[in-house]
């Protein structure tokens, strides 16, 4: 008979002499069924440097129940397969990789998670990342004074999630193929291979975005409404193709791409030009519903196939305010409308009727309202699939929103479409710790909240933050001159949660005893009865 007695997951959090309130995050993985459990923190878990982790175990029965996580413990946070390569910018540390090094996870073994253990990943503003380390789950007993106790019960669900990746931008494909082809195979192992992400979608712009070296469309040529001129351009081949094509064959299946048009060619809009007040003239609805058959089919001559699309990205941009960046607005009424009579059909005779088509893409705040008057039809409710988010009004609104969305239309999946970090990246702004802490931030909440994916903005820029004109933030940043890249904070947060939760995993109940946790966690059951918590202090 198997012991019933509580027992006590051991974190061991590394803790430098330069003791800080800044944040930890540590995800931990362990097999569900632990008997009641505990994972417990002491109060000097809050003070340790800021750390990050994953954590992974075994128990015997079909849940846990109490989880205590206890950080108080001055220890190694343990090694990787091939530990980060650091260069200290001053105010942060990225990872250096090259055509000959990069840093990476190892395999997790059947001994790492044998009975009893649990596997810690650690990631810290001192060095650390994702540093492993394989524990021994210990009697409650050693728990320290006043500790505080998480309750995880794997029999409570909530979202099934689908997976995470990033955005295929102009900029971000011609960083990539501007390294050699040794180091731009280590970038896409980075981010789609085992020891990496594992990204499974990608975001790609149905034409250029504001990360392109000019804006176009694929028919520029005014008035022609039959699309005789429609043609992929150089990006596309050059760039895009090649790095969709080795990701689908790193991940070992094709990758889920999701497109996203930023306009219309200038000549179907109101005010004829890329900015400003900027809608689509409703004689050319058609003809723009027809413009998405003609890139699904040129793309599938080139044998590449995509999972889904969103009907717009940003319809509000150029619809509430001026734009200042290339995009196209919509009314919400505008968009319903559209979906009905005319996107969703013809993507139906088309032949890609199966695509998920996301509406939104947008930034939060417009939710439910937004969403509601989109989906009241019924014809278009039955065309759209999810419900695209961007996280740029994140810190001015409450997350219930989100929750509101999931209980008017839990038939429609959450998924956070774009992060970007909108500061100029310069040598001061490298490895920038507080970055990678507002992903940190945005993931732990949006799947609080029923978000079922979650994906970067570009994947790659370069030391200017392009190319672009606006010179914003990345989680890798590509030095092609001297043929390197440079793993910045925010691939570490998100690769807390990418590489331990598989698609299909579903979040499970967390809950803090006799208060308010000090951190931010979450927790999830895997595909295979694996049980993950992420968990970062503040």
């Amino acid at each position: 008979m198997e012991d019933s007695r509580p027992l006590a997951v051991t974190t061991p959090i590394y803790t430098p002499s330069a003791v800080s309130r800044h944040s930890v995050l540590g995800s931990r993985l362990m097999s569900p069924g632990v008997p009641s459990a505990r994972v417990w923190t002491g109060e000097s878990s809050v003070r340790v440097a800021q750390c990050r982790g994953s954590v992974y175990g075994t128990g015997v029965d079909q849940q846990v129940r109490r989880l205590c996580i206890a950080g108080h413990h001055r220890v190694s946070c343990g090694t990787q397969a091939l530990d980060c390569a650091p260069r200290d910018y001053g105010d942060g540390i990225v990872c250096v990789c090259d055509a000959g090094y990069c840093d990476k996870l190892d395999d997790i073994t059947e001994q790492d998670l044998s009975k009893g253990n649990y596997l810690l990943y650690t990631s810290s503003k001192a060095g650390d990342r994702l540093a492993k380390s394989v524990n021994v789950f210990e009697s409650s007993a050693t728990a320290p004074e006043e500790p505080v106790f998480f309750h995880l019960k794997s029999d409570v669900t909530y979202q099934e999630i689908m997976g995470f990746g990033g955005a295929l931008t102009d900029s971000t494909g011609l960083n990539i193929m501007s390294l050699s082809d040794g180091a731009r195979e280590k970038l896409l192992q980075t981010y789609f291979g085992e020891g990496g992400s594992q990204y499974l979608y990608l975001r790609v712009p149905i034409g250029a975005s504001d990360f392109s070296l000019e804006y176009y469309t694929y028919d520029d040529v005014d008035g022609d409404v039959n699309w005789n001129n429609f043609a992929l351009r150089d990006e596309d081949y050059k760039y895009k193709m090649p790095v969709i094509k080795r990701a689908s064959d790193i991940r070992g299946q094709p990758i889920k791409l999701f497109g996203a048009a930023w306009s219309a060619p200038w000549w179907m809009k109101r005010n004829g030009t890329e900015f400003g007040f900027s809608y689509l003239l409703e004689k050319y609805y058609q003809t723009w519903a027809d413009y998405y058959v003609k890139y699904f089919d040129a793309y599938k001559n080139e044998n590449i196939s995509f999972w889904g699309l969103s009907a717009q990205n940003e319809p509000t941009q150029a619809y509430n305010n001026p734009s200042w960046i290339f995009s196209m607005g919509w009314s919400a009424e505008q968009q319903r409308d559209w979906i009905a009579e005319h996107l969703g059909p013809t993507l139906q005779r088309g032949g890609y009727g199966d695509l998920e088509l996301m509406t939104l893409d947008d930034n939060r705040m417009w939710l439910p309202g937004w969403v509601e008057t989109v989906l009241e039809n019924e014809t278009t409710n039955s065309y759209v699939s999810g419900i695209g988010l961007h996280w740029y009004t994140d810190e001015s609104t409450d997350p219930i929103i989100i929750d509101q969305t999931h209980e008017l239309f839990p038939d429609k999946f959450l998924f956070y479409t774009e992060a970007c970090e909108l500061v100029q990246v310069t040598r001061d702004t490298l490895g920038d710790w507080a970055v990678g802490e507002h992903y940190g931030n945005s993931m732990f909440q949006a799947f609080n909240h029923w978000v079922n994916a979650w994906a970067d903005w570009n994947m790659a820029i370069n030391e200017d933050g392009g190319p672009s004109t606006y010179g914003y933030n990345a989680a890798i940043i590509v030095n092609a001159t001297g043929d390197e890249f440079y793993k910045q904070p925010p691939y570490y947060f998100q690769t807390h949660f990418s590489a331990f939760i598989p698609p299909g995993s579903k979040r499970i109940e967390m809950t803090v005893e006799d208060g308010e946790s000090p951190f931010m966690n979450v927790a999830f059951l895997t595909p295979e009865s694996t049980i993950v918590s992420v968990i970062m202090n503040p």
